[in-house]
């Protein structure tokens, strides 16, 4: 079976679930062959650890043997280095958003599009068991024509803030970091959207690190981007959803992500886990759950990846598309604008709707044909 062989750039914390799931054979069609980080021992002990070749990054744009990079790099950093392996000729799957800037974003698409390469970008959790279920059930018309949604999340970033500095710049805030868990399950469900309007703040934008021990412990931050953010959107279906984030609340992770429908209501779990349950409540009845009608229930950030590999091999369109993931970078974009300007946001970028996963895969991707009766349709 043709392999493509893929170099991981960025050896963080998120880098160990994606290099375990590649060499571990979860995903029968990539090959881990290098990995890279700015911060020389991280990389090497991530390479000994994975069995790959430790290589920066001008290394791997130079290597013809290696066909994809998979950039995990904080989001300041994803512009810089898409568009440099665009540039080298390599296919890229990123973890979100695509870039920071708007224009930057319109760029790699287009280059990418120059280049005749594939570029997708997470999350790629909309194609695991719950949300792929939740798509069933939509597509199935079990809650009958979805009219509104919800989706809401509040969480305390100040205590994540303090040690993954990220999270305070800009491009790091919860509409960058967590928006597009929420927006782009919908968006895989619902399709994309018309127009937005929005109001959001920065609550207590000046602060000073308290976690004892921090290398930066006792230095002022200031935080860079909206940590309130509410919105009304309309899509192009005639759908009307709410978005609420709060990244300056408690601790405890309260979520909710729900489509209305004329029949039916449908209720969602974590968008930033695989497996979460999926519960539909009909008329005068009580909430139940529904069954996973699909595989990858378990951690398999990477299937994003491995989805896109399929594609080149197969030649079609991969899922976790620039499209959309540009649209959902343009929504939050617009969010911030409409808060800005007072005024409605009207989308320019759209997208074709992915098609569900084949239903019915339940296992663990330990066999080719599983994963290819998955990823590969």
């Amino acid at each position: 079976m043709e392999k493509l062989r893929v170099a991981v750039v960025g050896c963080g914390s998120i880098s160990d679930i994606y290099m375990t799931n590649i060499t571990e054979g979860k995903f029968q069609i990539l090959e881990l062959a290098a990995c890279s980080d700015l911060m020389a021992d991280r990389m090497k002990a991530s390479a000994e650890k994975y069995g790959c070749k430790a290589m920066t990054l001008d290394e791997i744009c130079a290597d013809a043997s290696i066909d994809m990079v998979i950039n995990l790099t904080i989001p300041a950093a994803h512009y810089p280095v898409i568009k440099q392996c665009l540039e080298a000729g390599k296919h890229v799957f990123s973890e979100k958003m695509i870039a920071v800037e708007l224009e930057q974003g319109k760029e790699l698409v287009k280059l990418a599009n120059e280049k005749g390469l594939y570029l997708g970008v997470a999350p790629d959790t909309f194609l695991g068991a719950s949300v792929q279920t939740a798509k069933y059930i939509v597509d199935s018309g079990l809650i009958g024509k979805p009219v509104s949604c919800r989706a809401s999340i509040s969480r305390n970033y100040g205590i994540y803030g303090e040690f993954l500095t990220h999270l305070c710049k800009r491009g790091g805030g919860i509409g960058f970091d967590m928006g597009g868990y929420y927006l782009t399950a919908l968006a895989s469900i619902l399709g994309p959207v018309e127009a937005v309007s929005a109001f959001t703040a920065i609550n207590d934008p000046n602060r000073v690190n308290t976690r004892v021990g921090a290398a930066n412990y006792g230095e002022e931050y200031v935080l860079e981007d909206a940590n309130v953010i509410t919105a009304t959107m309309k899509y192009a279906n005639g759908v009307l959803g709410t978005l609420h984030m709060n990244s300056d609340c408690i601790l405890d992770e309260t979520i909710g992500l729900e489509i209305y429908g004329t029949e039916g209501i449908l209720y969602m779990g974590d968008p930033n886990k695989f497996g979460e349950p999926v519960y539909i409540k009909k008329t005068m009845s009580d909430k139940v759950e529904f069954p996973h009608t699909h595989g990858y229930a378990e951690n398999s950030r990477g299937v994003g990846a491995a989805e896109m590999a399929w594609s080149i091999v197969k030649g079609r369109k991969n899922r976790a598309s620039k499209e959309m993931a540009f649209h959902v970078f343009e929504l939050m974009h617009g969010i911030i604008g409409s808060a800005e300007s007072g005024e409605t946001y009207h989308m320019e970028s759209t997208f074709e709707t992915p098609k569900a996963l084949p239903a019915g895969y339940m296992g663990d991707g330990g066999w080719t044909r599983k994963e290819e009766s998955a990823l590969t349709l």
